[in-house]
């Protein structure tokens, strides 16, 4: 399952939330794939903040939410459980770009008292995998479907 996750923040690092929970998941989106590399079903659910209800300009530059958007979400617990069990249907892995998306969502957890996915928690890290290839020259195939026009690549033979 490849994960991506948009969070928003404190506008200041005076809040008080913001060493408890620095950035707050306002969308979790993924793509399930095959062992062909090929997409089999997605989820995408955008999420109503509540610890940080006006979005970060930072947040909103990144994802072209406005405050207004995340008004219409779900509330994290809600979607987290859907997503889960969407999740579950199969065998999985998760891949992300870097380690901060699962430590975040572990983070916001971890907030609303939801237990934590077992530890260690083994996932694919696509940014490091990427720097590897290209650091040893090695080639990588990319899918000729609309996963090619969003610029998104995945790699072969992982």
């Amino acid at each position: 399952i490849v994960l991506d996750l948009e969070w928003n923040q404190a506008a200041n690092k005076k809040n008080r939330y913001a060493k408890i929970l620095p950035f707050e998941i306002i969308e979790i989106g993924a793509v399930k794939l095959n062992d062909g590399f090929q997409i089999i079903d997605t989820f995408q659910e955008v999420i109503r903040p509540v610890v940080y209800p006006k979005i970060h300009h930072i947040s909103r530059e990144v994802t072209g939410f406005t405050s207004a958007d995340l008004q219409q979400g779900g509330h994290f617990p809600e979607v987290l459980k859907r997503f889960l069990t969407w999740c579950s249907s199969s065998e999985y892995r998760f891949c992300t770009w870097g380690p901060l998306d699962l430590t975040e969502l572990q983070r916001n957890m971890n907030y609303y008292k939801i237990p934590l996915f077992p530890s260690p928690l083994f996932f694919y890290d696509i940014q490091e995998l990427s720097t590897a290839l290209i650091q040893t020259g090695v080639r990588w195939n990319m899918p000729s479907n609309s996963m090619k026009s969003k610029r998104k690549k995945i790699f072969t033979g992982l």
